[in-house]
């Protein structure tokens, strides 16, 4: 059996199908783990859903901040921005399926027996692994509840509160730990999350820090995230960035987990 990680698939169906071969993935016994935004910006979103859909046995998303923005845009709550290919989604008669999928996904895995974890943009510093697969669970409780998630989705996403605190609750409890697991890039040096930087660690002001260069509470589990595609493929501190922008016309990482060092595998997009 051999398990692997993918990066952020962004509907980029071809490129993923491609990848699959590559590795000579076995859906009879291997496992593959996904680090979200499954859809979106690329061109076969819809495909890309069905066929995980068929996968659920062999296949295990996270979702990232364009899973959980669909949500919010089925809702009739945000308008597209430049690149977005919700309206695919949307037009389809399995939409409804497609959306309570989505909203089945866990924000985070751990892959217990290689003390690895799985999750979209991040695992906040001050959290420890067991203390990170509880708090998802929190989240992951509103997203599957049909009340608690019509009340939540327009509230989902905003800004405030930037930081983490125990004594958060309600909305903005549940909103701050979907922040840190699908949004997170860079943070204060006191802990509290910056928004708006996306750019390369050479082009960071100087009081931003990246998540995963501050000290933390995960010890020695290792992290595996994407989200990032201006950083793309990089390792620091037990923890691996694998989106490398194939939604950008870049190419689709694949990555090992079962194998040290983790062999790592490529599909060039093709537009």
């Amino acid at each position: 059996m051999a398990i692997y990680a993918m990066g952020d698939l962004h509907g980029c169906y071809r490129e993923f199908k491609k990848l699959l071969e590559k590795i000579e993935f076995d859906h009879a016994k291997d496992r593959l783990y996904l680090v979200g935004d499954l859809i979106n910006r690329g061109p076969k979103s819809e495909k890309t859903l069905n066929y995980l859909m068929k996968h659920t046995d062999s296949i295990f998303p996270v979702l990232g901040n364009h899973d959980l923005a669909f949500l919010v845009y089925a809702q009739g709550l945000i308008c597209l921005k430049r690149h977005d290919t919700y309206d695919q989604l949307m037009q389809s008669p399995d939409v409804d399926a497609y959306i309570h999928f989505l909203r089945q996904q866990p924000l985070m895995h751990y892959i217990e027996d290689l003390d690895v974890a799985i999750c979209h943009a991040g695992i906040h510093p001050s959290w420890s692994i067991d203390q990170a697969l509880e708090l998802a669970k929190e989240a992951e409780t509103v997203l599957k509840d049909d009340e608690l998630c019509d009340a939540f989705v327009p509230q989902m996403f905003g800004n405030q509160p930037n930081y983490w605190d125990e004594s958060l609750t309600g909305i903005d409890r549940i909103r701050a730990i979907v922040n840190v697991f699908t949004r997170m890039r860079y943070l204060f040096a006191d802990g509290h999350l910056d928004f708006d930087a996306k750019v390369p660690l050479s082009e960071a002001k100087e009081a931003l820090i990246p998540w995963f260069k501050m000290p933390n509470a995960f010890g020695k589990t290792e992290v595996i995230f994407g989200h990032w595609a201006s950083l793309g493929l990089h390792s620091e501190n037990n923890i691996t960035c694998i989106d490398t922008g194939c939604a950008w016309g870049e190419k689709l990482t694949a990555i090992r987990l079962d194998q040290s060092p983790h062999p790592l595998f490529h599909k060039k997009r093709k537009d």
